[in-house]
């Protein structure tokens, strides 16, 4: 009776389980149609679907609108940025000509620039008849504030173009996929940019970007082919140009479906062709439409019970093949998107209610679940007694439930027996303290670590033992019940690997002394006083290069073996290359000396290589502990050797803090020259040239200035040879050049400007394309450039230079010998260069006064230079009598505090016309 009871029960609430569930799938499908909008795993599911139907059925541009990208190449061409705007003004000259007809210009011009800069840019705008479109911007006034404001650019370029709205809208999800048509600007109604370019009247509301257009069919032109005037007018004719930014180093871009991330010019492209071609995709309620289909899913479910479950599926994904390539066609032929993850949702949840129309899932769930548990136990079983690691399973009463046949052996106990009898004593206090944990913390796990060694057979074996015991839902009066389990792994290769591992990681593989991470831990470490020594070979470069690598690495194992024989009980160390470092213990009475003589006299003796004596010698840098912080020992101690290397002769030298705040220092900048170029740090200034004859401005020379953000002004005579040694100064050098040539290309035409071009950048680059580059973004003529070489620019460096030279001159680039008299100033090299030239060191300039030799040496030079055709250029005039002495010898130009410091471009022609009209009331 008792059995038939329970039965009758199950079947009970078998039956209201499965009620239960029908009633929860059908409300489901019902809900789904009106809550699915709220839901942006839908939305999120329609937008794949969308891209991928935009993927399928590809469109091409219609070519129609045409995008000049401001990329790598005209960044690199232009080598400024923000551009001047006198470039744009050239763009829209070359773009009208050509015959273009709408012109957006999508670059933020709402701030002033120079007032040259801007007059130029409104002048071409003028020019283009009111052809150009530039870019407004609707953004919040703050971060947390609600309200807007508009950017727009100044009103004197308004006068002469269209503004239009420019904004990118993104989704919540933060992507582009629709556009805006326009909005209201001081009252009326305003275009965007698309809709302006895609020939619409409409300034309102917003439409779907249409992404089956593929951006690679859009004519895309680099700004700077438009710009060298490469692009054949007939590309530009009747279409309409989107000029913006693609170059990632100005983070115009924006994610979009199906591409991934585009730039946001492109978007106004696609969004205008979207237009163009008629694309106007609509999106609309579907909510009526996938109600009905609940409602007939669910009416054939209830009326189908007879139906296979398989023929069900069948049609059910039949339906969804049928269902995507309808509603692909819609969006590829008339533009319609239909989602369609509410209606797959739909017909999944219908397939359930079959199912469970079918089948009591209640009891099949519990029956798989008792069968899986059954499963679970006899592998479980299975895997303890077969596992290589020691398993042992264990209960509240600490006996042995489980345990594999590694853990019997190793613990000598076997199932049923109690755990404490065969344990190593560490293991056995560890248990206890687990389980005295768990009675105070009864619903926590509790877990452990320990080590013991055991008997490996010859050699000790050591094991990593990890404890756990677990609660249980079984308690007692006396005691919370829980089990416990105890995993045994064998790790003695992994120890005697991790001892060697870190034998390794200490030694220098060559010559087996401590490496450099670990002689200066250890030495950090060290207490008391402690005299630290830098030694490196002399000439070991030349050693090697002479005598074999192989050579190089036995001479560097004696030396260690000759350190290790001295300093047995001291630090020693292999740091890198031929450094070696030495720490010894001393007292205060130690002289320093006395250390580095010692040393010095350890090598006194040659060392046999190969049956060959080689003498070595050794340079040593020294420092005490105290003078520098335990962690710093070492770098002080190098720091001596570089002042050793600075001084030709010297055997050693001990710290100079002075010394090391001027290597920290150059290290710094050093470093933070790479960022400066970029953040706008270095700067220009102009030294007047001046015509000794009529007193008139005839050029300037341009000087580079850096403003470190916590050094301040920098002098080039500090950062200059810095740049050189760090391979730094030919994108410093490309800099000057292209911003010298910008800034002179707005002089008046008579004045010139001169560009020092390092030896090292002179070599090491390009130099006749940068000065291509240059002259031909900032429309500077090239006979108005004036480059200015020192004698080690060409020295030692045979034809390649002088043809260097040649080239830049058959350009009609002006050629100066900077500096003369400095160095060498051999006349074999002086006829043979291509110069037009010749600037006297201003150390002459400054002596010839006082000095009868020096004024004969001046006079000896001004003569050469005209005996070979060259224009001479005085550096460095400061006074009067200075500049009258040089007039009479024939020197032709000036330049010198006399005659202006080096200043702003704009300053330094202000001051000058100021002191021209002084001169002429005079």
């Amino acid at each position: 009776m008792s059995r038939s009871t329970t039965a009758g029960g199950d079947y009970v609430s078998g039956s209201v389980s499965t009620i239960s569930a029908r009633i929860l799938l059908i409300a489901a499908m019902l809900a789904l149609p009106l809550t699915a909008a709220s839901v942006g795993i839908f939305q999120a599911f329609n937008n794949s679907l969308f891209a991928k139907r935009f993927e399928w059925a590809p469109r091409q541009a219609s070519g129609n609108v045409i995008f000049v990208a401001i990329d790598k190449h005209s960044l690199d061409a232009v080598g400024t940025w923000p551009w001047p705007r006198s470039i744009y003004a050239t763009l829209v000259d070359k773009l009208i000509g050509s015959g273009a007809r709408d012109i957006f210009l999508d670059v933020d011009f709402s701030a002033f620039s120079s007032k040259h800069e801007d007059d130029r840019l409104a002048a071409a705008l003028k020019r283009a008849g009111g052809g150009v479109l530039l870019p407004v911007f609707r953004q919040q006034e703050t971060a947390s504030s609600s309200q807007t404001a508009v950017t727009r650019p100044i009103p004197q370029f308004l006068e002469n173009a269209w503004p239009v709205f420019a904004n990118v809208a993104m989704d919540a999800d933060g992507v582009v996929r629709r556009f805006d048509l326009g909005s209201q600007l001081d009252g009326n109604r305003t275009q965007s940019a698309a809709s302006a370019i895609g020939r619409i009247d409409s300034s309102s509301g917003s439409l779907l970007i249409d992404y089956s257009i593929r951006p690679e069919t859009v004519p895309t032109i680099s700004l700077s082919e438009v710009l060298n005037g490469s692009v054949p007018a007939e590309a530009m004719r009747d279409r309409s140009v989107v000029v913006g930014a693609s170059a990632t180093e100005l983070k115009d871009i924006f994610p979009v479906p199906v591409y991934g991330a585009i730039a946001g010019p492109l978007i106004h492209v696609l969004a205008a062709e979207t237009l163009l071609q008629n694309r106007f995709l609509r999106i609309f309620d579907q909510a009526p439409l996938e109600l009905l289909f609940a409602v007939l899913l669910i009416v054939l479910v209830i009326c189908g019970r007879s139906t296979r479950i398989m023929t069900m599926a069948a049609a059910g994904l039949t339906t969804v093949i049928v269902g995507e390539i309808g509603a692909f066609l819609l969006q590829r032929q008339y533009g319609l998107l239909v989602g369609t993850a509410v209606p797959w949702s739909m017909l999944l949840l219908a397939w359930i209610l079959a199912l469970n129309e079918r089948v009591d899932l209640g009891q099949m769930l519990v029956a798989v679940a008792n069968r899986e548990a059954r499963n679970t136990r006899r592998l479980m079983r299975r895997i303890i007694a077969d596992s290589s690691d020691g398993v042992v399973a264990f209960d509240g009463d600490l006996r042995i439930v489980e345990a594999s046949e590694s853990a019997k052996a190793l613990l000598r106990v076997d199932v049923g027996t109690l755990l404490l009898d065969g344990t190593d004593t560490a293991m056995i206090d560890i248990l206890q303290r687990l389980v005295s944990e768990h009675d105070a913390e009864p619903n926590r796990i509790h877990t452990a670590l320990a080590d013991f060694t055991g008997s490996g057979g010859s050699h000790a074996a050591h094991y990593e033992v990890s404890i756990t015991i677990s609660p249980t839902e079984q308690t007692t009066a006396a005691r919370s019940r829980f089990a416990g389990c105890l995993i045994m792994r064998d790790v003695t290769a992994r120890r005697e690997y991790e001892h060697r591992l870190k034998k390794l990681s200490e030694r220098d593989d060559l010559t087996g002394l401590l490496n450099r991470r670990e002689f200066a831990s250890r030495l950090a470490a060290i207490e008391g006083e402690v005299l630290v020594s830098v030694l490196d070979i002399k000439r070991f470069s030349s050693l090697c290069a002479t005598l074999g690598r192989d050579a190089g690495d036995e001479l560097l194992k004696a030396v260690a073996a000759r350190l290790a024989s001295a300093f047995a009980d001291d630090l020693l160390a292999r740091l890198d290359g031929d450094h070696f470092g030495i720490a010894t213990l001393t007292n205060d009475e130690r002289r320093i000396e006395d250390f580095a003589d010692s040393l010095s006299r350890l090598f006194e003796e040659p060392i046999l290589l190969r049956g060959a004596v080689v003498p070595v010698s050794v340079r040593l840098g020294v420092a005490r502990s105290g003078d520098a912080a335990p962690g710093a020992r070492l770098a002080a101690a190098e720091s001596a050797l570089d002042a050793v290397k600075a001084s030709p002769g010297q055997r050693w030298s001990s710290f100079d803090p002075s010394t090391a705040v001027r290597q920290a220092r150059s290290r710094r900048l050093e470093r933070d020259m790479r960022d400066a170029l970029q953040n706008r740090q270095f700067f220009l200034q102009f030294q007047p040239q001046i015509e000794f004859r009529s007193r008139r401005l005839v050029g300037a020379e341009a000087l580079i200035r850096w403003n470190h953000p916590e050094f301040g002004l920098i002098s080039p005579a500090e950062f200059i040879p810095i740049a050189e040694s760090s391979g730094l100064i030919c994108d410093i050098g490309r800099w000057t050049l292209f911003g010298a040539c910008t800034e002179a290309a707005a002089w008046p035409a008579e004045l010139s400007v001169a560009v020092n071009v390092s030896a090292l950048q002179f070599e090491g680059s390009d130099v006749e394309a940068d000065v291509r580059d240059a002259l031909s973004c900032s429309g500077l003529p090239a006979s108005r450039l004036c480059l200015e070489l020192t004698e080690s620019a060409f020295l030692d460096k045979g034809g390649a230079s002088i043809a260097k030279m040649r080239a830049l001159r058959d350009r009609e680039v002006v050629i100066a010998l900077d500096d003369f008299g400095t160095g060498y100033s051999s006349m074999n090299y002086l006829a043979d260069l291509p110069l037009d030239k010749l600037k006297i060191d201003q150390s002459f300039v400054r002596r010839m006064n006082g000095n009868p030799s020096i004024f004969e040496i001046v006079r000896a030079i001004v003569s050469l230079a005209h005996g070979l055709n060259l224009v001479v250029v005085a550096e460095g005039v400061e006074t009067e009598l200075e500049a009258e002495a040089l007039h009479r010898l024939g020197c032709e130009t000036g330049q010198g505090y006399l005659f202006g410091r080096p200043d702003e471009a704009l300053q330094m022609l202000s001051n000058w016309n100021v002191q021209m009209r002084l001169s002429a009331n005079v």
